[in-house]
């Protein structure tokens, strides 16, 4: 392994350390914190793909670990979160919730390696994991004001947006701009300074903002509907 590799993969070791400490956080009741671990780790996701790209330094290797990382502290550590902050009281319809959470973040993963898709070198077709554990996380810091069976469904719903075709910008070359991505980060570190109905609806709301408007750049360069195939493969 050449030493250009060592400094992505340890940003993605780092995303596993974060994970692993915001279990044994929530094992101590501290969901807060946990919360905040479990951020760090989506930095370090997202960090560690940036500097691979920009170093060239992606390899087979890099991928795998990625998967793992993100199977750990996207899947597992938020599933078990709010399973111990919020679901238990359900017992095991709860603990059905939260596994359902868990597997259908390990499929996400395993079929984002495996998608051959054309249209997936475009656009995420699922919604990718730290995004649905953003909202696990956010749940967790609402769940004083949350009635207990929204979040339940929330969760739920998060389980099947993750294995289901909905789009999802990838901010790459010829997507939507980096920037909209920093402006969401920026507006869910807000949410999670004043967790609140208004800090929580403008995060989500500009999510969906940028969902609707990768479609409206999907379809208008025609990687949606009829012809779909031929001018993916035109750009491909």
């Amino acid at each position: 392994m050449k030493p250009k590799h060592l400094v992505p993969n340890l940003f993605t070791l780092a995303n596993i350390g974060f994970g692993f400490f915001s279990m044994l956080a929530a094992a101590q009741a501290r969901y807060e914190h946990a919360v905040y671990l479990l951020f760090g780790a989506a930095i370090c996701d997202l960090l560690d793909g940036k500097l691979a790209r920009w170093l060239d330094a992606s390899t087979r290797f890099g991928m795998e670990l990625d998967s793992l990382s993100d199977a750990i502290s996207f899947g597992i550590a938020p599933g078990l979160l709010l399973y111990l902050s919020v679901l238990h009281r359900y017992g095991t319809v709860g603990a059905a919730i939260s596994i359902a959470y868990v597997l259908t973040a390990v499929v996400r993963l395993a079929r984002y390696n495996v998608d051959t898709a054309l249209i997936g070198k475009v656009t995420f077709q699922g919604v990718p994991t730290p995004i649905a554990a953003g909202y696990m996380i956010s749940f967790v810091m609402v769940r004083d004001v949350l009635p207990a069976p929204l979040i339940a469904v929330g969760t739920g719903l998060l389980a099947v947006a993750m294995v289901s075709t909905l789009k999802i910008p990838k901010f790459r070359p010829g997507g939507l701009p980096f920037s909209m991505l920093i402006v969401g980060i920026a507006t869910f570190v807000a949410f999670l300074v004043r967790p609140g109905a208004l800090t929580w609806h403008i995060w989500s709301g500009w999510n969906c903002v940028m969902v609707v408007l990768n479609y409206v750049l999907l379809a208008k360069r025609g990687y949606l509907g009829p012809g779909a195939t031929e001018a993916l493969e035109e750009a491909a």
